[in-house]
């Protein structure tokens, strides 16, 4: 121990000047907003590329997993893709105003307080910040920010994150958003207390905003709580997407967003 504090003595100054290196590299970043943002869009890169490698490995042992919900997950689109060339020629329309690119997960996390998950697409592909992502069980989050390969996206296991929703059944429309308790549960809000609610009822995307069109798949209700007092229900439901094992999503766009946008800026 002697000998380290006799080093440390000798090499003062040296010590020093990188302590105060250090230090002047700290306060650039954190009090300068243009070198802020700089470093934090480099160590988000960086570190999207690090996930990347790391999740490559994991999936070479897991091959088999994979495959299977591959194939399990393109017999559920095959089924949806059927249905659709089955409607009108008005619903496909409507479905055609939106673009869906896929991509795989290299990132995610479902047991921390607040979550996210990390794609290998970005900017280059055509994804922008705001945009919804699903996959083929469910919706799972929204683009939350985006660089020129990749895209970091708020989980649905996130508090800050609210989707507009309704219960398929009566059309009432309501909100979902994670209470931070369960990986696979979200709280069901502002379902006034005359609406006959039921345990078992899908709730989807109310199609209200530009991140997802109507009909999306989000959950079932099980679990309701109302007592004679309260003016809204207390309701959870169990999400119909896995977030344990998220190996491919899509990233939707709406491609009339902007015409939307500007009807509702007047």
């Amino acid at each position: 121990m002697q000998n380290l504090l006799d080093f440390f003595y000798k090499q003062r100054d040296i010590v020093l000047f990188l302590s105060l290196e250090i230090l002047c590299a700290w306060l650039l970043i954190t009090y300068n907003n243009r070198y802020s943002s700089s470093f934090f869009n480099s160590s988000n890169v960086a570190s999207a590329s690090i996930s990347q490698f790391s999740n490559e490995i994991s999936q070479y042992f897991d091959l088999k997993k994979i495959n299977e919900q591959l194939m399990s997950e393109n017999g559920v689109l095959q089924t949806k893709l059927q249905k659709l060339q089955n409607t009108n020629k008005a619903s496909v329309d409507t479905v055609g105003n939106y673009q869906v690119i896929k991509s795989k997960v290299i990132n995610n996390t479902f047991n921390r307080s607040v979550n996210f998950i990390t794609i290998a697409a970005g900017k280059k592909d055509g994804i922008e910040a705001g945009m919804g992502v699903f996959s083929a069980y469910g919706i799972v989050g929204q683009v939350k920010s985006v660089s020129t390969n990749f895209a970091t996206i708020y989980s649905l296991l996130h508090p800050k994150l609210l989707i507009s929703s309704k219960i398929k059944r009566t059309e009432t429309n309501c909100t979902v958003q994670w209470d931070q308790e369960s990986y696979n549960r979200l709280k069901l809000k502002y379902i006034p207390s005359h609406i006959n609610l039921k345990l078992g009822d899908t709730i989807t995307t109310s199609g209200f905003n530009s991140v997802f069109p109507e009909g999306f798949l989000i959950g079932i209700i099980d679990e309701i709580n109302l007592e004679e007092y309260m003016t809204f229900y207390e309701a959870k439901i169990k999400l119909t997407a896995d977030f344990t094992s998220l190996y491919q999503v899509f990233v939707i766009k709406d491609l009339l967003k902007t015409e939307k946008d500007s009807l509702l800026i007047q």
